[in-house]
């Protein structure tokens, strides 16, 4: 159990400062943390996942500290803090913790699988201003095959989320993913979480490596 005078602690992976319409509205920065609970074939972050002794760790102070030192841009565009991965859901108490040093009325997003712990995401229903969900692909079979994991816990999350803080503050990414999903399986999804968010369909880029 955490003391009260005990830091959370986060292995942050990088901090991409002056991000233009990349991670929703306006100029944002992009706080990115190692971890994730899926092996997704076409990663686009892979270091995510390996084990370093390297890794940099932040106070949350401190990190608002930096974050902070663009704040003019974070209001007069619109932009924000935004946190992203690997998953940055497994760091939701620390986050949590960023986001309670965070001057009000400022923007924050995340990125996420949602493939989590519920517990995870109602740690920061208060917090978020946009959930940004890429879903991979309804279909369990093609999910599994893709990323390693099953799907179980993301439309239930998806479904929850939704009805808790309204469709508006849920961008829902869907892929078209080569060799693995199809047009229809797409159309699939979009049916399935239409009611549930904002919806954007879009392509994975496949950087050059050995798959």
């Amino acid at each position: 159990m955490m003391k009260n005078n005990e830091k959370q602690k986060a292995k942050i992976m990088g901090i991409n400062r002056h991000r233009m319409g990349t991670d929703g509205k306006g100029i944002s920065t992009l706080i990115t943390f190692y971890g994730c609970p899926l092996n997704c074939k076409y990663c686009l972050n892979p270091q995510c996942k390996m084990k370093s002794t390297n890794c940099t760790y932040i106070e949350p102070n401190n990190l608002v500290n930096l974050l902070m030192v663009d704040d003019i841009y974070f209001q007069s565009t619109g932009g924000g803090i935004v946190f992203g991965g690997g998953e940055p859901l497994l760091n939701a108490e620390y986050i949590k913790e960023v986001c309670d040093l965070v001057p009000p009325k400022r923007k924050i997003r995340i990125e996420t699988s949602l493939n989590v712990k519920w517990d995870k995401i109602e740690l920061l229903l208060p917090y978020i201003d946009q959930w940004i969900i890429d879903i991979k692909d309804s279909n369990t079979e093609i999910y599994k095959n893709y990323t390693g994991v099953d799907n179980l816990k993301v439309y239930d999350n998806v479904l929850r989320l939704s009805h808790k803080i309204g469709k508006e503050k849920l961008l829902i990414r869907i892929p078209k993913i080569p060799n693995y999903n199809t047009e229809k399986n797409i159309q699939e999804s979009v049916k399935l979480y239409s009611n549930l968010g904002n919806i954007d369909i879009f392509n994975y880029k496949i950087l050059n490596r050995n798959y």
